[in-house]
């Protein structure tokens, strides 16, 4: 199939690349109309009860909760002046309409703890109007612009204010990103094909993949909430996969050229080949990234959709596209290659490889153990991880939201974002009799929790009443997650009670993680498993695949609570000490870590599967498919730390916290994983990383299967006699290893 894919591409070049043109456009076309459409929202599940509690909140009561906390500071006059409290109540009578639902003073509200501690402050809680976070944030950024209070200082912060700074150097970040990255990329391309005209073409299918994957996000995002963050996540894995794939594609061809092909067999062979395995790849990472669609998440849907999409056209434009623009180039795809790159170069660009995996191969259960070994100590900080929902850290130190809510722990006796906000409904009105009874009980029940530090009433209405609990902890500690299912589960006279809050977020985030995590992970792991085992035609090598696989994902994660959680050398990456790791960190990593380990075991084994049909040795098809493959496998890599390092530079903690994550994740992987592990662990594996059974159509016995002189493939057949296995080489001149001797450099 895949030959006559090659031959189509050939015969039908023109065709082939004006619809790549025309897939251009329309992505650009579309992808134009997805700011307008990109939500500030999608990191909450609507069904999680700490949603249901901010909804209940803002409308069944009216008051006591916030979307932005404004602090008003003065110098001179303490919050007890009249001149004070006129002063803020006439900024917020001109406060632009539409934008404020309600805001609750200390003087409306006879609320001492919206006063500072040193009387010279006042928050006020503003609940904001607009449909869904999105709206609220359009009230709180034309509310900002125009509230303002002469000889006072005014403060932002509170869920809306920190969403909106986010979002907003998200947009300054993947601008700066995008004029950043294209021309490294670019650079490094050429450094790897020491010539300009074959290092655009991987660069091509990069931006052809990350233009599909906008264009899918504009097209679901008037059903599901796409946010901004979303957009920067999915640009970087456009074009790392994009790159990726045409890196592959674009050396086969050089090399079936080096090998005496004419163009068009140098085309047919390389997708037969490479082109194989950059299908095969891009269906097992589009799986993987549907799995996404499992969480209730519009962050992680959108990442998912986005990503699937991206990666599918990546391989799409790579067996199509690709293959037509180099048969056009033929020999020109050399072209503009200085002499002085040129001579960096040679036949043995993979000897090292090469010689690597032999060394290993001598000692293979050494290697095994050290490295293994290795592995999992990485992987121990990931024991101790403390999960935790964004909040005013996930900002650089020194941004407006987070001063300001760092300010207000320091200034004022409860902080308005560690609380609890916790909404209970009576069986008789709160007001009077015994539902305030009942009220005053149930309070006095909750301030005897263990954690608990003060609780405020700061609404009601009719038999329901918002309640605040501070904490004497921070919010992501395990003893305020304990707090919140103490509430939780503490009885209301006659009705029930709703919980929300930064803490309340952060557990229902994780109990929805680990409630769907078997379902998602037994997805990814029974779609990679089943294509490895239909691309590698082995049993064995799926299994060893997925727990190699393991060992790098749970080294990463470790790496990634040393760093940003525990604080070791987070400060050399420009944040500060977050004391937890995000919670939607984990969960896009774990998608985007097994995906890149995938691609780079498929891009591995079935070049040794090569190797192996050739050679029939099993220990010289790895070392010879390692050497033949390990300068594209750490140019793949290399283009994927150039991506997630550029990325990386984001002010943003989250996304920082994911590039940085999958830049260890590939360098653990290319270094330890695929240059030492994988040889040392095939070594010791034998014949039998290439089990696969075969039954007897006589006896029903299993048969056997083995490569044949000249590359052919044999099973036993009827009476016990070989027969051969039609492949590719039947059809075409022996692929470039079986001849490469014999070519004139």
């Amino acid at each position: 199939m895949f030959v006559r894919l090659g031959r189509f591409d050939v015969a039908r070049r023109v065709w082939v690349l004006a619809g790549a043109v025309l897939v251009l456009v329309v992505s650009c076309w579309a992808c134009s109309g997805l700011p307008g459409r990109l939500s500030y929202g999608g990191f909450m599940a609507p069904a999680a009860e700490a949603t249901r509690a901010a909804d209940a909140i803002r409308n069944e009561v009216g008051e006591g909760g916030a979307d932005v906390l404004v602090t008003f500071r003065s110098k001179e006059l303490t919050a007890s002046r009249p001149a004070f409290r006129e002063a803020v109540e006439d900024a917020l009578r001109r406060a632009p309409k539409g934008a404020m639902d309600r805001a609750t003073t200390a003087w409306s509200s006879a609320n001492p703890l919206l006063v500072s501690l040193d009387q010279h402050a006042t928050v006020v809680p503003i609940l904001l109007k607009g449909d869904g976070e999105t709206g609220r944030t359009q009230s709180y950024l034309a509310l900002r612009d125009t509230l303002r209070a002469p000889g006072f200082e005014v403060t932002w912060t509170g869920p809306s204010a920190i969403i909106s700074e986010i979002v907003q150097r998200s947009q300054r970040d993947l601008v700066r990103t995008e004029l950043m990255v294209l021309p490294l990329m670019m650079l490094l391309m050429v450094f790897v094909f020491r010539g300009v005209v074959a290092a655009l073409l991987p660069v091509v299918t990069g931006v052809l993949a990350t233009a599909a994957a906008l264009a899918a996000l504009r097209a679901v995002a008037d059903v599901i909430e796409v946010p901004y963050v979303t957009v920067n996540l999915v640009v970087a894995i456009g074009l790392a996969a994009g790159v990726d794939a045409g890196l592959l594609i674009v050396s086969r061809f050089r090399e079936e050229l080096r090998a005496g092909r004419t163009p068009a067999e140098a085309v047919a062979i390389t997708v037969d080949t490479a082109g194989r395995t950059v299908a095969l790849s891009g269906v097992v990472m589009t799986f993987i990234a549907v799995g996404l669609a499992f969480f209730p998440l519009g962050f992680v849907r959108a990442l998912g959709i986005g990503a699937a999409a991206g990666l599918l056209v990546g391989a799409l434009v790579t067996v199509t596209v690709l293959p037509a623009l180099l048969f056009c180039l033929g020999e020109r795809v050399d072209a503009l290659s200085p002499a002085w790159l040129r001579r960096q170069g040679g036949r043995r660009d993979g000897a090292l490889w090469g010689r690597v995996a032999r060394a290993v191969m001598e000692k293979p259960i050494a290697y095994t153990c050290a490295v293994s070994a290795l592995l999992l100590a990485l992987a121990v900080p990931f024991l101790h991880t403390v999960i935790g929902f964004p909040d005013q850290r996930m900002l650089p130190a020194g941004a407006p939201a987070r001063v300001a809510a760092e300010r207000m722990e320091h200034d004022f006796a409860v902080s308005g974002l560690g609380t609890l906000q916790a909404i209970a409904t009576f069986d008789h009105p709160v007001d009077r009799g015994r539902g305030h009874a009942d009220l005053l009980t149930w309070t006095r029940n909750i301030s005897e929790l263990p954690g608990a530090r003060g609780v405020l009433v700061a609404g009601t209405t009719g038999n329901k009443a918002v309640i605040y609990v501070g904490q004497d902890q921070r919010v992501e500690s395990d003893s305020a997650k304990s707090l919140v299912r103490a509430v939780r589960a503490l009885p209301v006279p006659g009705g029930g009670v709703l919980v929300g809050g930064a803490s309340a977020l952060a557990v229902d985030t994780m109990d929805t993680f680990y409630r769907l995590l078997p379902r998602v992970l037994a997805f990814m792991v029974v779609t990679s498993f089943v294509l490895l085992t239909v691309a590698l035609r082995s049993l064995v090598l799926p299994l060893k695949a997925l727990v190699m696989n393991g060992l790098s994902i749970g080294a990463s994660f470790g790496a990634l609570t040393w760093i940003f959680q525990d604080g070791h050398a987070s400060r050399l990456l420009g944040a500060e000490p977050a004391g937890y790791v995000d919670a939607l960190a984990p969960i896009v990593m774990l998608f985007l870590l097994i995906a890149v380990s995938m691609d780079y075991e498929l891009f591995l084994l079935l070049r040794i599967r090569e190797q192996y049909r050739l050679l029939g040795d099993d220990r010289e098809s790895v070392a010879v498919g390692i050497e033949r493959s390990g300068r594209v496998i750490s140019a793949a890599a290399a283009a994927v730390l150039v991506v997630t390092a550029c990325f990386a530079t984001s002010s943003v903690v989250m996304v920082k916290e994911i590039c940085v994550g999958v830049f260890l994740a590939v360098l653990i992987d290319a270094v330890l994983v695929r240059a030492v592990l994988v040889p040392a662990v095939m070594r010791l594996l034998g014949a039998a990383n290439w089990w696969w059974p075969r039954f007897s159509r006589s006896s029903g016995t299993a048969g056997r299967s083995r490569p044949g002189k000249g590359g052919r493939r044999w099973h036993t057949g009827k009476g016990g006699r070989p027969e051969a296995a039609p492949e590719h080489a039947a059809r075409l001149p022996a692929p470039a290893e079986a001849s490469a001797e014999r070519q004139p450099r």
